[in-house]
């Protein structure tokens, strides 16, 4: 019993010394023998909050500050871009649409309600994705799991989706300055047997499949692009022709059709804005696009994406998409939404909806075939008058949203680039620019070829690997990722974005030639490299940010 005391003792004063005992920064411990007194007491807790004031300007308790004002900036971006306020803010608009208010709070709560749908919601999406912010949802499922995360079911982090949305918001914000899963391995065994025996069936095919299948997937893309190049070459001439030809259009300016989609545009401008004409509206609406200016924004993501294969960030290369891939899948897609725009436009000619369109276009129609070839191959840089069905703003920016989207695989960045693509196509709409149709179609027309289009790009991977292995080809490895190759094809890129947002357009001509020489400086001297083949990407980057 005495041991059993001692022992129970003992433990006692163990917890006790643990947890009530008082820590060295609370007493001030006597020296030499000498007693405590008050006064020493007091300056031992004066030397103790000097220790502690020293203590809190110490870097690491700064960093520690920061890092809580960070988690409250992506605290409140969660917030702020959860379903919460995404129905309050529907039913705003939809009290603001169908109630008996003021005239004057009426356009407020459309104005709160709309721009927080179509224009904050989807920025501060594209922010979040960025910045790498959960969304409340799965911020709510991992604390209700107790903090208990598993490290092997962690999910990596994949650098390309905040690359691109990034660079899509980036653009924007400059734009608006300057103008005041991780999937399974497909490379497996069975996929490569598959795979030989189809190339087998391929080669009792016809000669058109024999010869495709034994292209590269670099040379498939080179197709693609002459596709691109040829219909859009027989597109501009075919604008003329139908324009020249059709006389009611020629001698007069005919009525549009009736478009019920800008008639309930034209109505929302109205209450939106709070003006009694919709032409009143314009103005506003076009100063809303030009800040925005989507289609900068996607040529600045689609750069994102092709930096991102060529350097394999992310977790693309589970899937083994490439950039000549991608450019394959993007260009035989383009190629075939231009190639049904020019059928339908020549097949049934709509009246423009702007009034004597022809005549600001167009000179009157010449008398000899070569004067109508050559005036059909000058550039319609502004348009034409009735090449409406299909839309090709609409089928460039579908395409450019496809392949950006694809490649960040993050579904708030795809309903947030989506959002603002909807909203340019209202815009453009409203405008009279186009009927409504024409943007529909244009846009869904373009993602179900992206759709159709896809084994191209995939079948075209897998069949050069195949044929690697069948022949008993060593792939090359790629160099090391240090400084020195990021810098270097970071370069080009970020001039060809400062270039196309500070540098006024009237020489902008003499960057694309200088980047053409670049190119052709470096494939005289080294041959074609994939430098030499990023350089002409970025060219095709200032390309189409110019023209577009």
């Amino acid at each position: 019993m005495a041991r059993v005391r001692k022992k129970a003792t003992s433990s006692s004063l163990s917890s006790y010394s643990t947890s009530a005992m008082p820590t060295p920064y609370e007493v001030s411990l006597p020296l030499n023998g000498a007693s405590t007194t008050d006064d020493d007491n007091g300056k031992g807790i004066k030397r103790n909050r000097l220790h502690t004031s020293r203590q809190r300007l110490q870097p690491t308790n700064i960093l520690h500050h920061l890092s809580h004002v960070l988690q409250l900036l992506q605290r409140t971006i969660a917030i702020t871009t959860s379903t919460y306020f995404s129905l309050a803010a529907i039913a705003l608009v939809a009290a603001g649409l169908v109630l008996d208010i003021d005239e004057d709070l009426q356009p407020k709560m459309l104005k709160v309600g709309m721009g927080y749908l179509f224009i904050l919601h989807p920025l501060l999406s594209t922010l979040s994705v960025s910045c790498g912010v959960q969304t409340l949802t799965s911020r709510t499922s991992t604390s209700g799991q107790g903090g208990a995360a598993d490290p092997t079911t962690k999910k990596k982090k994949n650098w390309q989706e905040q690359i691109i949305a990034f660079s899509f918001l980036i653009s924007i914000i400059c734009n608006h300055k300057t103008s005041k899963s991780d999937g399974e391995d497909v490379s497996n065994s069975g996929d490569t047997a598959e795979l030989v025996n189809n190339s087998s069936n391929i080669n009792s095919g016809n000669r058109f499949q024999q010869t495709w299948s034994s292209l590269t997937i670099k040379e498939r893309a080179t197709i693609g692009t002459l596709a691109v190049v040829t219909s859009l070459l027989l597109e501009n001439f075919l604008i003329w022709v139908v324009s020249a030809t059709y006389n009611p259009g020629i001698v007069g300016s005919p009525d549009a059709l009736q478009d019920n989609g800008r008639i309930v545009l034209e109505s929302l401008a109205v209450r939106l804005m709070g003006v009694e004409k919709p032409y009143m509206a314009r103005r506003g609406l076009q100063s809303l696009r030009d800040a925005l200016n989507v289609q900068w924004a996607l040529v600045s993501a689609l750069g994102a994406s092709f930096v991102c294969l060529e350097l394999q960030l992310g977790n693309n290369y589970a899937f083994h998409r490439t950039l000549a891939g991608l450019a394959l899948h993007a260009l035989m897609t383009l190629a075939s939404a231009r190639l049904i725009r020019t059928i339908s436009f020549v097949l049934t000619v709509l009246p423009s909806q702007v009034p004597n369109c022809y005549r600001r276009h167009f000179p009157m129609p010449p008398a000899t075939w070569k004067e109508w070839l050559m005036v059909g191959f000058l550039p319609n840089s502004r348009g034409g008058c009735n090449d409406l069905i299909l839309s090709g703003h609409a089928t460039v920016t579908s395409t450019l949203g496809c392949a950006s989207t694809s490649v960040a695989s993050n579904t708030r960045f795809s309903m947030a680039l989506w959002t603002l693509m909807a909203l340019d196509y209202s815009i453009e709409a409203y405008q009279g620019l186009h009927y409504s149709v024409d943007m529909w179609l244009g846009c869904i027309v373009t993602c179900l070829l992206w759709q159709l289009t896809k084994p191209l790009e995939l079948e075209g991977e897998l069949e050069e690997r195949t044929r690697s292995r069948v022949k008993g080809a060593t792939v090359a490895k790629a160099p090391p990722l240090d400084a020195k190759v990021v810098a270097m094809y970071a370069a080009p890129a970020f001039l060809g974005f400062v270039i196309l947002t500070t540098i006024p357009e009237a020489i902008v001509n003499y960057f694309l030639v200088g980047y053409t020489l670049w190119a052709g400086g470096i494939f005289a001297q080294w041959g074609f490299t994939n430098f030499s083949q990023h350089i002409l990407l970025c060219l095709l980057f200032v390309t189409l940010g110019t023209y577009l």
